[in-house]
């Protein structure tokens, strides 16, 4: 049986795959099919904290899964409980975990300034990622032209600062 680091990385490298290719926007036309898969580094949180207790966690603690991402929980029973909530809920208590597993870092969406839950949506920008509240919200700055989506960025940041 392989590590739990390994498995960790493993199953974190695999859900940013299909993650992506989950939110790329489909082709108009067959002639535009391209093929490409952007590898995103998870970033590495060094505190992680129970989303039901609050409590300091490891990758070694009990876990409970959000789609295809652990999340990391004080106990068993924890897990359990965490486990029993409803999706939205569980969406708004795993986002700290499962955003940095996306290798996201931003906490709002540049189009509506939501924050963002665990369902948030991965999307490259200048070598930077950055979290869109869903995949409507993701495409929908996928087809602006790239000086619109620049000013999107450029006053997104301007109002987070």
């Amino acid at each position: 049986m392989q590590p739990i680091h390994t498995r960790f990385a493993t199953a974190l490298t695999l859900s940013a795959i299909t993650l992506l290719s989950a939110c790329t926007a489909a082709p108009t036309s067959p002639a535009t099919l391209t093929s490409s898969v952007l590898i995103v580094q998870p970033i590495i949180l060094t505190e992680m904290y129970c989303p039901v207790t609050g409590e300091l966690v490891t990758i070694e603690s009990p876990s409970a899964v959000f789609e295809v991402y652990p999340v990391y929980c004080a106990s068993r029973a924890d897990a359990r409980q965490f486990a029993s909530l409803e999706y939205s809920q569980r969406a708004k208590l795993a986002a700290e975990q499962v955003l940095a597993q996306k290798g996201i870092a931003t906490k709002t969406c540049p189009l509506d300034g939501e924050d963002l839950t665990a369902t948030a949506c991965a999307v490259e920008f200048e070598g930077q990622i950055i979290g869109f509240g869903d995949r409507a919200d993701a495409n929908q700055f996928k087809s602006l032209k790239p000086a619109q989506k620049s000013r999107l960025i450029a006053e997104w940041k301007a109002s987070v600062s």
